[in-house]
């Protein structure tokens, strides 16, 4: 996914991440692949990236934090949602399925988040999937 095509389908929200959370009704339930009763959005990102998912006609399939990934940090065992996982037909046709994660960037770097996301690359390679971590960069 280009950052062109996903800020040119939805309101833009500026760099700053806005804290708010609430419930997302999909306008095109058949696409979502998972509880439609518990899709909750955790920042204007994610709210704005579930929009752009329903609204796609290349994207086939979409949810949200259903899938549990363990993985360790701090000596303990621990369980990561990624925020989403979409099927989509992308530039060449073909149907393609990627797990991706929206933070702030200034969240890269920090270490639990670097133990999940190695997990989910672990994860992601064994079940034929791509992983992305979005950022302000990517998304506007």
């Amino acid at each position: 996914m280009r950052p062109a095509t996903f800020a040119a389908h939805g309101k833009k929200m500026g760099s700053k991440r806005s804290h708010f959370k609430g419930r997302y009704r999909p306008r095109n339930p058949q696409k979502y692949d998972g509880n439609l009763s518990s899709i909750i959005y955790r920042s204007s990102w994610e709210r704005l990236f579930m929009m752009y998912c329903d609204k796609q006609p290349n994207i086939l399939k979409w949810s949200s934090e259903e899938i549990s990934i363990p993985y360790e940090f701090e000596g303990k065992r621990r369980s990561y949602y990624p925020d989403f996982l979409i099927e989509m037909i992308d530039s060449t046709g073909d149907i393609v399925r990627r797990l991706i994660e929206i933070k702030p960037k200034y969240q890269k770097g920090w270490k639990q988040n670097k133990a999940k996301w190695s997990s989910a690359r672990e994860y992601c390679t064994e079940h034929g999937i791509s992983f992305q971590v979005m950022t302000e960069d990517e998304l506007f």
